[in-house]
């Protein structure tokens, strides 16, 4: 799938991308492909989807530096490393909450956001037109679903990061069809909600090994269950949540580090975790390899990295917060571990750590505690390529799949959650949970989401849908430099490019 995902032709964006004036004295070979003649065939249907899912991808630069900085950097749990602070003013901005509206990292989110609905809206409006000679009614229905399920997907990253969103939920025709008003937030969920239900319908549970990755009824569902949770739906999400589970596809596997080490991807036939993911590969695909400058933004500085982010001790206190009481027993004889995901999220000073043969003092000096990123490096080597990664970045898990589920039984008084709990906990080799009352299951889910997901993009938008005296305790009290800087009010949302306020005259 890696390869199906990049396969983006230069005859394409050619098509697309540029247009000329005809004379009527020039005679254009048959064999020339234009905007008018390429929706002719299954073949090029599939390569316009391709298109799509390609701008999952940030680019060799942009995916750890526009993405995660923007996903990751406002959490209390991340913050920017020395590299960003002495040298990127735009990201560290997120870090200590300072971003304004001409942000460079934040105005090409939103941009390549947007051009991801494009791409998704170029499918949709195309292939619905194609005719029964041209596309079989089969493939013709689920080249749409997923193009649906990526436009919902695109929309939805926008509207967890902007209060109010520019929904395009269809393929404009001319430049004032681009100048469009704000959506409300409800309208814009309800777009978000009808693409990933519509898609779900027509998406298959699972392909064959060659299509792996691409979009299932699954990660449909599961981000539609998301999207319920973010709403405080409760209800309507614990049953998209289910129809997930009830699918009988997906299981936690059983190495918590293989997912974010390159070792055990999506693309696997043997990962039965990872629902949805972006793909990146050493291989060539159009001559060309899909990588991002990741190994050097992640790896701290004492590791040869450019220390770009790093864990905050908070993380850390909160991965050893219940002590150690893991079953899995460490390197120092009758030693248990603690949370085994603190080992497979981050490095820090303890006996049981291993960084690529060493110990932790052996790489960051004795009586050194800082800790420093694990995840997304990989597993046996610390450079393999240089400075360049191909891992993939789970955009959805099963985890996230029972987690999510649990705190929607326990909002709604719907269900038991604990035994959703206790399943992630003992992939982690932690004991079943003492947690009890609603209060009481709402922390320990607060607490589990915290460790799992740590530089998943999930921990700041779990403190806002929690609350604002949940999020401002939280990241007040992280310890973060600028963490006094903010405020629910400015902050929670980001604010509306300036580059879109001046060129659309429909926001004020």
């Amino acid at each position: 799938m890696k390869n199906i995902i990049f396969r983006v032709l230069a005859i394409f964006a050619l098509v697309f991308f540029t247009g000329c004036q005809e004379d009527d004295l020039v005679k254009a070979s048959p064999d020339d492909l234009d905007s008018s003649n390429y929706w002719e065939s299954e073949t090029n249907a599939n390569l316009a989807l391709t298109t799509a899912y390609q701008r999952l991808n940030g680019g060799t630069w942009s995916h750890t530096e526009v993405n995660y900085v923007v996903e990751n950097f406002r959490s209390d749990m991340t913050k920017s490393g020395a590299d960003v602070v002495a040298n990127y003013p735009d990201q560290n901005a997120f870090s200590n909450y300072n971003v304004v509206d001409n942000n460079t990292r934040m105005e090409t989110y939103w941009n390549r956001s947007y051009n991801g609905i494009s791409a998704a809206n170029t499918v949709i409006h195309n292939v619905e037109n194609m005719t029964e000679e041209q596309i079989s009614a089969d493939a013709k229905r689920q080249i749409i679903a997923e193009a649906k399920f990526l436009r919902g997907y695109f929309h939805f990253r926008l509207l967890m990061n902007w209060e109010q969103i520019i929904v395009f939920d269809f393929l404009p025709q001319s430049a004032e069809d681009l100048l469009q008003p704000l959506s409300t937030r409800e309208d814009a969920w309800a777009a978000i909600e009808r693409d990933f239900s519509e898609a779900a319908a027509d998406l298959p549970v699972s392909y064959g090994d060659e299509d792996r990755g691409r979009a299932t009824k699954g990660a449909a569902l599961a981000f539609l269950g998301k999207s319920h949770l973010n709403q405080l739906d409760w209800t309507s999400a614990a049953t998209s949540l289910k129809d997930v589970i009830d699918l009988n596809a997906y299981d936690l596997v059983a190495d918590f580090s293989s997912l974010f080490d390159g070792s055990n991807e999506g693309t696997n036939v043997l990962n039965t975790e990872t629902i949805f993911e972006v793909a990146y590969t050493f291989n060539e695909v159009n001559g060309g390899n899909v990588i991002y400058a990741g190994i050097p933004n992640f790896a701290a500085s004492e590791m040869g990295g450019w220390e770009a982010m790093l864990p905050t001790q908070k993380l850390l206190s909160e991965m050893k917060s219940e002590g150690r009481i893991s079953s899995e027993v460490g390197t120092v004889s009758g030693l248990n571990k603690f949370d085994d995901r603190s080992y497979g999220t981050m490095f820090f000073n303890d006996d049981d750590v291993n960084i690529y043969g060493w110990t932790y003092e052996d790489w960051f000096g004795v009586g050194n505690d800082k800790p420093g990123w694990k995840k997304y490096l990989h597993r046996d080597e610390l450079y393999p390529n240089s400075w360049r990664s191909d891992i993939n970045t789970p955009l959805m898990r099963y985890a996230d799949v029972l987690l999510m589920y649990a705190e929607a039984l326990n909002e709604s008084g719907s269900g038991d959650p604990i035994p959703y709990i206790n399943e992630v906990r003992a992939r982690a080799f932690l004991p079943a949970t003492t947690a009890t009352g609603q209060a009481g299951i709402r922390q320990q889910i607060m607490h589990e989401r915290a460790v799992e997901f740590a530089l998943e993009g999930q921990r700041f938008y779990d403190l806002r849908r929690w609350g604002s005296a949940v999020m401002t305790d939280a990241i007040i009290n992280s310890g973060k430099p600028g963490a006094s800087n903010f405020s629910f009010e400015d902050d929670a949302f980001l604010p509306i490019p300036a580059n879109e306020r001046l060129n659309n005259p429909h926001i004020n």
